[in-house]
């Protein structure tokens, strides 16, 4: 309440000066909240970011999934059809052991957690399977030996056979400058990618990548304690999935966002989602099996700069 000249001299002179500092927290105010959520219509940023350094460690986290996918094998003259919901879920962490300008060339990695569950529905009867990846627990050590080639070996002994198998389709800590432009950009920025640049990503479980990704710089914003560039980006990928029990053709339709901090240069999360088909021919104890499985995908990822 407001004093009255009852109460206080020159109270004329008392409203006016409130007003100014309510004005002036709301500006404050104001002036904060647009710091979060937008740019400089100006501003132009570097979206590839600072080099990696010797000795950063990154904690990487990622869940994909497939939900109540449509599966039709044929085997024997026979088809079956089925529904599967598959989540595969891994988090390591890597410790840059030997940069080379804006390439990782030898690094570490810790395996915490690496689990695949799956829920198959046959005609009512489900089926739920857990496994856990036989890399699970160990720590690699990667060397590059050339262009996107990498020599990987555990610091505990040799692998297992199985083990050997899934160090052969593992990639290193590629750089991604080539998903980014050179030069700085303005907010509202687009550009399109090759899915081969996208390797480092699906990592050996997806290999011979084509397509194209149309990329867009949509904003900055703050994520936590980081300002970042929010990415979007959209497109069709195929390539070759590699099993053991035979190779699967895989198409994908991806639609996604990327917040990449600006400071650092890491993608401190990341949202997609779309459609993925995989077809092909399976050997399973010794029967051939037509496989073709399709259904909704999500993907979601977060990253963080781990500090001593």
């Amino acid at each position: 309440m407001y004093p009255t000249p009852q109460t206080r001299e020159h109270p004329q002179q008392e409203q006016p000066m409130r007003q100014s500092r309510w004005l002036v927290g709301a500006v404050a105010v104001v002036a904060g909240f647009v710091g979060t959520g937008t740019a400089r219509q100006d501003a132009e940023y570097d979206l590839r970011g600072p080099a990696p350094q010797k000795g950063q460690v990154v904690a990487h986290k990622s869940t994909f999934q497939i939900k109540n996918a449509a599966v039709a094998i044929k085997v024997a003259g026979m088809g079956i059809d089925a529904k599967q919901t598959l989540k595969a879920y891994e988090e390591e962490e890597i410790k840059y052991l030997a940069v080379d300008g804006r390439q990782v060339t030898k690094a570490q990695t810790r395996v915490v957690v690496e689990k695949v569950d799956t829920v198959t529905d046959v005609g009512g009867n489900e089926m739920d399977e857990s496994k856990d990846g036989d890399l699970q627990g160990e720590i690699i050590v990667s060397e590059r030996v050339g262009q996107a080639k990498w020599k990987h070996t555990l610091v505990d002994g040799r692998p297992t056979a199985k083990q050997k198998k899934e160090l052969d389709k593992r990639v290193g800590p590629e750089s991604d400058d080539d998903l980014y432009p050179a030069e700085k950009v303005k907010v509202g920025h687009e550009w399109k990618v090759k899915a081969a640049a996208l390797q480092r990503i699906f990592g050996g479980s997806i290999s011979d990548l084509k397509g194209e990704l149309k990329m867009k710089f949509v904003r900055v914003e703050k994520l936590g304690d980081e300002e970042c560039a929010v990415i979007s980006s959209k497109g069709k990928v195929t390539g070759v999935a590699k099993e053991d029990e035979g190779d699967l053709n895989v198409e994908m339709e991806l639609d996604g966002l990327t917040w990449r901090a600006l400071k650092t240069g890491i993608d401190v999360k990341d949202q997609a989602k779309g459609r993925i088909r995989m077809s092909g021919t399976v050997d399973q104890d010794g029967q051939k099996l037509d496989l073709d499985l399709s259904g909704p995908i999500t993907i979601d990822g977060t990253a963080r700069l781990k500090t001593k």
